[in-house]
């Protein structure tokens, strides 16, 4: 199994090609279905916050990792991320870090010169809580 980087253009239909490219990747590595999907629900929200705060294109790397998959968005805004209150009545989004937060096994930002990496790493299998 080898590793994935997509470009994945600031432009309408970039959430569902990040997500349909993840599926079908974690698909053919024979990723179970419920696995698959908080994979592609964590893709969704990195790649959506990529695009809505830092305003730019966004570039999908996903690889494997012995007890699961490493998931990283980059996007060539320096700041970083901030954790925000979810907007639950208002539909106004900051549920991004918290789902990170509960359905990553770990995860973080890498500082770059040409932007920020944020990455998740999501166990194969549930992890027992």
């Amino acid at each position: 199994m080898s590793g994935h980087i997509w470009h994945i253009p600031l432009e309408p239909g970039a959430f569902a090609r990040a997500r349909d490219l993840t599926a079908t990747a974690l698909h053919t590595w024979g990723w179970p279905t419920e696995r698959i999907e908080v994979a592609v629900l964590l893709v969704s929200e990195l790649v959506t916050n990529a695009h809505r705060h830092a305003g730019t294109d966004a570039w999908l790397h996903l690889e494997p990792i012995p007890d699961g998959a490493r998931i990283a968005v980059r996007d060539e805004s320096p700041a970083q991320p901030a954790q925000r209150a979810p907007g639950v009545t208002t539909a106004t989004g900051g549920f991004g870090l918290h789902l990170l937060d509960h359905l990553a096994a770990g995860w973080g930002v890498d500082s770059q010169e040409d932007g920020k990496h944020i990455w998740a790493h999501i166990l194969r299998s549930p992890s027992p809580r």
